[in-house]
């Protein structure tokens, strides 16, 4: 609404020759109130319209029950709301999911905060710094085991993050403690879950891991995706790790960090009032209820070698040659051995072969049926499972597999 002076002032100065865009700027107006003015010959009230119902009113309960499950991903449920008759544009949804999604950042943004009972929980969980081995600085990998009631600390530094070593690690925190407790909360690492849904019913353990857990009866746990402030306890435990053992230091080697490393958690760490208990980590430590370890053997970590398909569908292991199914050529797998003479095959945790080891080197072991479903047959090569090898197993020229892949691709 415009007030009976400004109304005059700019008929004033237009009758002068100012312009229009001149007197919007001068007045602080938008320009298209200057115009409004101009062609009033009195000063009108400004009279607010009825807002007409918006197109997209039917559809916001659907809204608001489906941003959260596709990530308030607006473009996703504007094809979905088109396909349920939605005849607006994009921008007016966009614009109806832009509060869904505040408000969501929102409730993110607040933390309850939980506590467990002694031996209940643990948290595990990486923290990456630069540090100083030697004369040269080294990126090293700080592994850490917080026990959730006592907070009680185990950490050490390693050089990656390889499933091998984050099991030694945790073999290492349990023999530190004397025990563990009845579960460990992880936040979603390959090294433990390969997949999983949002919702968290349906979870694809890596299978190694799995095992690791069952070996020494944990019960792994999961943060919920995109929620890991829920292991708060061990991130504030890496922070103080980081703030007070590692800034400034310098260390021989990595084994010297690791010495005075233990060293400060004995003395420092557990001796300190902790800000949220306001006690003394080795103060509770008593009280935690953990199952023993005494007298286990280690983990049997079998061994493990990651290996890339070739386009002829077979993967290297020590100089001889193994077919998986045509499907995984490019994939990255992994290669274990079996009982006996046995050698599996995993593709993201999923066996998709097996095969003997043969005699001698260089030998190719294809399963025919690994190339089923292709549209040119395939010789195949000489089988090398069952329960007998043969005596010798068939060496090919590479340039037959060469000449079936160029077939494939002009077929």
């Amino acid at each position: 609404m415009v007030d009976f002076e400004t109304w005059t002032e700019v008929h004033a100065r237009a009758r002068r020759g100012v312009g229009k865009r001149k007197i919007a700027r001068e007045l602080g107006l938008d320009r298209k109130t200057v115009h409004r003015i101009l062609r009033q010959t009195r000063p009108q009230p400004y009279v607010r319209r009825t807002a007409r119902p918006s197109i997209l009113a039917p559809h916001l309960p659907y809204l608001e029950r489906r941003a959260d499950e596709v990530d308030y991903n607006a473009k996703r449920l504007f094809h979905e709301l088109r396909a349920q008759g939605y005849a607006g544009g994009y921008e007016m949804v966009k614009l109806a999911v832009r509060p869904l999604r505040g408000a969501r950042a929102q409730r993110e943004a607040a933390t309850v905060r939980f506590e467990t009972p002694p031996g209940r929980q643990a948290q595990v969980d990486w923290g990456t710094a630069v540090v100083w081995l030697g004369d040269q600085p080294q990126r090293v990998h700080v592994f850490a085991l917080v026990l959730g009631y006592s907070r009680c600390q185990y950490a050490e530094a390693v050089l990656d993050e390889r499933l091998p070593t984050f099991l030694a690690c945790h073999e290492h925190a349990f023999a530190w403690f004397g025990g563990l407790t009845t579960e460990i909360l992880y936040d979603n690492p390959k090294t433990v879950v390969l997949r999983r849904d949002a919702a968290g019913t349906a979870i694809h353990w890596n299978p190694t891991f799995r095992d690791f857990a069952e070996y020494y009866g944990f019960l792994p746990k999961l943060c919920p995706l995109y929620r890991a402030r829920t292991k708060g306890k061990v991130e504030a435990g890496i922070k103080y790790l980081k703030r007070s053992f590692l800034r400034g230091r310098r260390f021989a080697s990595l084994a010297d960090l690791n010495a005075q490393l233990q060293a400060w958690l004995r003395t420092v760490a557990d001796q300190r009032v902790h800000g949220t208990t306001h006690e003394q980590p080795a103060a509770r430590f008593p009280a935690e209820q953990l199952h023993p370890i005494a007298g286990r053997p280690p983990y049997p970590f079998p061994q493990v070698d990651v290996r890339q398909v070739a386009t002829d569908c077979l993967v290297t292991v020590a100089t001889n040659r193994y077919s998986v199914p045509w499907r995984f050529v490019g994939a990255t797998v992994e290669v274990q051995p079996g009982p006996g003479d046995a050698l599996r095959i995993y593709h993201q945790g999923t066996l998709i072969a097996t095969h003997l080891r043969p005699e001698g080197r260089h030998r190719v072991c294809a399963d025919p049926t690994h190339y089923a479903g292709l549209r040119v047959r395939l010789p195949a090569p000489a089988p090398c499972w069952g329960a007998a090898l043969p005596p010798e197993v068939e060496v090919r020229d590479l340039g037959v597999y060469a000449a079936f892949l160029e077939e494939v691709a002009h077929g």
